[in-house]
């Protein structure tokens, strides 16, 4: 602020009676996000199909199969060999113990779990202190 009671000094870093522009500077780490935002973007993409177009001899000839009696059990063996069965795989699961560790000292409960040991440790300063200590704690 000036003697006169006007502002004339810009205290905004987009100002540019400072002589100084705000730029802004990009301090995080870009090789990684932008390895992972590749990987997204590679999984992202979406697969060509184009089996709708084809004929039904077309279709037949390149799934190898006849379209009235459908695959032969040698070539459902082969497929089979090749490709696995055709199962979903299960989601992982977290192991039980786990789970029990998460609710036995996470959230709240780790509140109740300090409040305990701060009662025991003023019972046992209590005991030490007095010949007799009072079991109401």
């Amino acid at each position: 602020m000036s003697v006169g009671g006007s502002f004339t000094d810009c205290y905004s870093p987009l100002c540019s009676q400072s002589g100084r522009e705000y730029t802004p500077t990009d301090t995080s780490d870009n090789g990684k996000k932008k390895k992972v935002r590749k990987d997204m973007d590679e999984l992202k993409k979406e697969v060509t199909m184009e089996d709708h177009k084809l004929s039904l001899d077309e279709l037949s000839r390149k799934y190898g199969t006849d379209l009235t009696r459908g695959l032969t059990s040698s070539r459902a063996a082969e497929i089979l060999a090749m490709e696995g069965p055709n199962a979903l795989t299960p989601p992982p699961t977290i192991p039980e113990w786990v789970k029990f560790c998460r609710q036995l000292f996470g959230g709240f409960s780790i509140l109740l779990w300090i409040g305990a040991l701060l009662c025991f440790l003023a019972y046992s300063i209590q005991a030490v202190m007095e010949e007799e200590p009072a079991n109401d704690n």
